[in-house]
């Protein structure tokens, strides 16, 4: 297998997994994808995961895949908040939900953390596409919930100031009503206290 030949193969994919390989040529040598590595041509993120070093990479393709190489997961937590414009600051690593063990992934093209929660919360969340990439990342109301609860110190008022919220997005983007069934599916008391704290901080009403 040449290199010319596999970029033709995987030129419609930004991120090249080892199993698409398999499925294409019915076989890997590992030693070309590590000469491959030393010549530039390209780049490993994680296990079985790599990128063309010529890649144009954009906020959109981190999304993607940050879903891909370590699933499941969905966009969550600081980078959906960001994605929503419900805190102003820019993201600098992205932020997942995963149902599996908390895991920071550091790569040449950006951070991948990923915070873990109960199999019985994993939802909330829907389908984007942009640009041809298609990812996962929770809704608002999942998103807030989500936040407060990997987040136990964040229960008054200062607190909620230090994040600088935007109290007009919010306002508008979030539905009361699915905050409240969110809520009770997560059945958490001090979730549910901090909500309260906040939404009175925000003047929702709930």
């Amino acid at each position: 297998m040449k290199f010319l030949e596999l970029k033709s193969k995987l030129k419609s994919n930004d991120l090249i997994d080892i199993r698409n390989i398999i499925n294409l040529f019915g076989h890997i040598d590992r030693r070309r994808l590590y000469e491959w590595q030393k010549k530039g041509y390209i780049q490993k993120l994680t296990n079985n995961y790599y990128i063309f070093t010529d890649a144009d990479i954009s906020d959109v393709m981190l999304r993607m895949i940050a879903n891909k190489i370590y699933a499941p997961s969905y966009i969550g937590l600081e980078s959906a908040l960001s994605y929503y414009e419900l805190i102003p600051e820019a993201v600098f690593q992205i932020t997942s939900v995963t149902s599996r063990k908390t895991r920071n992934i550091k790569t040449n093209i950006s951070d991948f953390n990923y915070r873990s929660i109960q199999k019985r919360l994993f939802w909330g969340y829907t389908v984007n596409t942009e640009s041809m990439h298609a990812f996962f990342i929770s809704d608002p109301a999942k998103t807030l919930l989500d936040y407060l609860y990997l987040n136990p110190h964040l229960d008054n008022e200062a607190a909620f100031n230090e994040l600088r919220f935007n109290h007009e997005e919010m306002r508008k983007i979030l539905n009361p009503s699915r905050l409240r069934n969110y809520l009770k599916l997560f059945s958490h008391n001090r979730l549910s206290e901090s909500l309260n704290k906040l939404l009175k901080v925000l003047n929702v009403k709930f």
